[in-house]
Formats: structure tokens, sequence, C-alpha cells
């Protein structure tokens, strides 16, 4: 299907999300919910997929999901793994070739900005208390494009 709303536009509505302790609060419940998920489950990815589920109206390749490691073997083997990032973007941060731990939607190309949930203010951590927007590195990523 292709896509009906631009996943950017859609992920800074979510700007205001803070969390609870624990990866818990309303917001965060429903995405994890919506994802498939438990509730305290981290939330990254759900956000991601959320995000994108709505912009495919809910025939995204990708599927909903709080598993980055999933995200990356869908993208790996449907060929959408990019070299150089685009605004729109999915943003994998990686600890190993096949260990997937953080999920952002690329916002900005130079300098590089993403937007994630489950992370901090100033981008430094994977298990923060919002969805926030910042410049991230290109070390360590890999890049997803989704069809539009």
């Amino acid at each position: 299907m292709k896509r009906v709303h631009d996943p950017v536009t859609v992920a800074r509505q979510f700007l205001y999300v803070r969390e609870l302790a624990g990866n818990r609060g309303l917001r965060v419940n429903a995405m994890q919910t919506w994802g498939g998920g438990k509730l305290g489950d981290s939330w990254c990815c759900f956000f991601a997929t959320m995000v994108f589920d709505i912009c495919y109206q809910g025939k995204c390749e990708l599927p909903r999901t709080g598993s980055c490691d999933e995200v990356l073997e869908v993208a790996r083997s449907s060929g959408l793994v990019v070299e150089t990032p685009a605004v729109g973007d999915i943003a994998l941060s990686m600890r190993g070739p096949h260990d997937a731990h953080h999920i952002a939607i690329v916002t900005g190309i130079n300098p590089l900005r993403a937007i994630a949930g489950n992370t901090s203010k100033d981008g430094t951590s994977s298990n923060g208390d919002g969805v926030y927007e910042h410049e991230i590195s290109p070390k360590n990523k890999i890049f997803v494009r989704v069809p539009e």
C-alpha cells in the first residue's frame, strides 16, 4: 500500500509523550498494546512501528512490534536497508551485526537528526523517559527505507 502520511510529521505529533516509572504511562501503555507487547516493555520500537502503521493505514511492510531485531530482519529480507539515510527513514542502533537495540525516525540529514520514543532529551539513552528529537551519530547505524 502507498504511504498516506509522512512519518516525520506523524512522529512529531507525539513529542509531548513522557513515561511514568517503569516504561509505563497512558500513552506508552497504548503504544505497547498497539504493538502487541506487555505493559512495562521497552517501547522505542513500539513507537516507531506505530508511526509507520499510521502512515500506511495498517498496511506497512514492517510489522507492529517492540523488537528492533525483528524490524532489522524484515528490512534485510525485504531489501529495505540503504547505505545513505534520507528524511523519513528508520535508523537502527546496532550493538553487533545482528543486534539492533534502538530505533528512531530520521528527521534531518546535516546534521543527522532523529525522533525516537523511550529516549532521553539529549539522546544519550535508549531507555529514557519520552519521545524526543535530537542529533544522532551515524556510527553503528543501519538505515531502513520503507517505500512510499
